[in-house]
């Protein structure tokens, strides 16, 4: 049997054995917690980036032509829920029928009535109502050529001598209404020059090269209209409230901008090179008074806190910075998303609701519904997006030492009349030019050009359209001095101002822009009032400015 000392040094043996054990697994689990500390922030920022990465245009400032390449996935409707609604009109709405033209644009009338006979035989009595039915055909051939003959004279030495006719100096081979349409189909119908040269010589049986109708475009029209594009340049910083927006391009690889500055009743475009606050400051001045709705963008907040603009901030990019949140890898971002998206759901009901409460009832729901708001948005959970989306909405220094509210460029839309809490007018504006973005908008060499005639066109004037703003805009900058051919202007007057039917010896340039704007259908169609120069100053200016 073993003494006691050798049992004792054999259970010393086995301690120590066991302690080394203990330390070395000690150890072996700090190495694999530090590896699963490392590896558990690699998973966070991987699942952030996918998040990233799976943006669209319902997390994210992303365009929604970007779904195309990854759509979102299909809801599967629940069985037996709702029937998808049959083409055509729907049950309970009312039935929309198109109007016939007004009786000046009708060119011939043919009356049908029953017989006589058939009258006494039915014994009916005629009335002086008529059911209308009316056919629209085009012409045989839409357009009016002039040649102009100028006869050839020789001199004794032999040398050939023409009339001199100033008239026909300077003049473009097309007159005003081509012209016109020639720029309609550049920037509202969106055509390349190759698809306008094939309609001329296909429609209008008249050929024309690519190179003169961009001669055209970048020259005469953009020319035509610069008058009236400066006027609404001007016109910027007395409107009650703007919109800001733009959108990038490149020109031989050099990124440029179409910024888009819209009002109530109309939308101006100008390319700069920059996306700096000085393009605002340009377009809209420092000491503006109105409200301006913004993208919270760096240059537009740094152009509303130096210059104290009152600024509205967009809501639907603000709501896709939440939705993306709500996908945030971090369970407790997740939960504050949700929180906010919920309040932001009640307050925007109470703000749709606002023509059933009175006027106090309205402003005290609207102060509960931004304060209940605030108070979970300043309170963010422990991740950087979260930080970043509390800022907005904080109290800051200014440079004169001054405290600044910033949430307040979020709630002017509860209590300013006339302020929308999206920007979604400007953005609906910007596509004219997304769409040419490459086409068409920097084809003038970044002079502007494009810009200012794409602005007026695009706008549209009532009673007058875009197409008859841009006629009569060309009609007298360039075809002043001679009468033009206007078999149509009795029957329409906005068609040819002149004193007699048969010629235009004096047009007159829409320039000034008013009346309110209407929504037809899912486009802007903007309706404007025209105040009316004359010929005779516009081309005095634009000859001699």
């Amino acid at each position: 049997m073993a003494s006691k000392d050798d049992i004792i040094a054999e259970l010393r043996g086995i301690v120590d054995a066991q302690a080394k054990q203990i330390a070395a697994q000690a150890k072996q689990i700090a190495a694999q917690a530090k590896r699963i500390d490392t590896l558990t922030k690699r998973i966070t920022e991987l699942e952030l980036k996918l998040a990233k990465a799976q943006k669209d245009s319902s997390n994210s400032s992303k365009s929604p032509s970007s779904d195309i390449v990854k759509p979102p996935p299909k809801k599967q409707s629940a069985a037996g829920k709702g029937k998808k609604a049959k083409r055509g009109g729907q049950k309970g709405h009312k039935r929309k029928l198109r109007e016939p033209l007004p009786p000046e644009r009708v060119d011939q009338q043919i009356t049908y009535e029953i017989n006589d006979a058939e009258v006494r035989e039915l014994d009916l009595t005629p009335t002086d109502q008529f059911e209308i039915v009316q056919h629209v055909e085009l012409m045989d051939m839409p357009i009016h050529v002039t040649e102009h003959r100028l006869r050839k004279y020789l001199d004794r030495d032999g040398e050939m001598i023409l009339p001199h006719v100033p008239e026909l100096e300077g003049r473009p081979i097309f007159g005003p209404r081509l012209l016109a349409m020639i720029g309609w189909l550049k920037s509202r119908a969106h055509c390349s020059y190759s698809t306008i040269a094939t309609w001329m010589d296909d429609v209008l049986q008249v050929p024309v090269s690519r190179g003169y109708l961009a001669k055209l475009c970048n020259g005469i029209i953009s020319a035509s209209l610069a008058a009236a594009h400066e006027q609404l340049k001007q016109a910027i910083p007395r409107q009650p409230h703007l919109g800001s927006d733009e959108s990038s391009l490149k020109n031989n690889g050099k990124k440029h901008w179409i910024w888009c500055i819209t009002a109530p009743l109309f939308t101006l475009f100008h390319v700069a090179s920059t996306r700096s606050r000085s393009v605002l400051e340009e377009l809209i001045g420092t000491d503006y008074e109105g409200a301006v709705h913004f993208d919270y963008f760096s240059a537009n907040c740094s152009f509303a806190w130096n210059f104290d603009i009152r600024a509205q901030y967009c809501w639907a990019h603000l709501i896709r910075d939440i939705r993306f949140l709500e996908k945030h890898p971090h369970k407790k971002t997740k939960a504050w998303a949700e929180q906010l998206l919920d309040r932001s759901r009640r307050m925007f009901s109470a703000w749709h609701r606002r023509d059933e409460m009175t006027d106090a009832g309205f402003y005290s729901s609207m102060v509960t519904h931004r304060d209940r708001f605030l108070e979970i948005v300043l309170k963010p959970p422990n991740s950087n997006e979260a930080s970043n989306l509390t800022s907005r909405f904080q109290t800051i220094e200014v440079a004169d030492g001054s405290q600044y509210d910033m949430s307040q460029d979020y709630f002017r839309f509860m209590f300013e009349p006339g302020i929308e809490p999206t920007n979604n007018h400007s953005e609906q504006q910007v596509r004219h030019c997304v769409i040419d973005r490459r086409p068409f908008y920097l084809e003038t060499g970044l002079r502007g050009r494009a810009a200012k005639w794409a602005s007026v066109i695009t706008n549209g004037c009532g009673p007058q359209s875009p197409l008859a703003a841009s006629r009569d805009a060309a009609s007298s900058t360039f075809f002043t001095n001679r009468s033009l051919p206007c078999s149509q202007a009795a029957r329409h007057p906005g068609c040819c101002r002149s004193e007699r039917n048969s010629g235009c010896s004096t047009l007159l340039l829409p320039i000034a822009l008013g009346s309110p704007w209407k929504m037809r259908g899912r486009g802007l169609r903007l309706r404007v009032r025209l105040r009316l120069v004359s010929s005779e100053e516009i081309v005095g200016e634009f000859l001699h400015g």
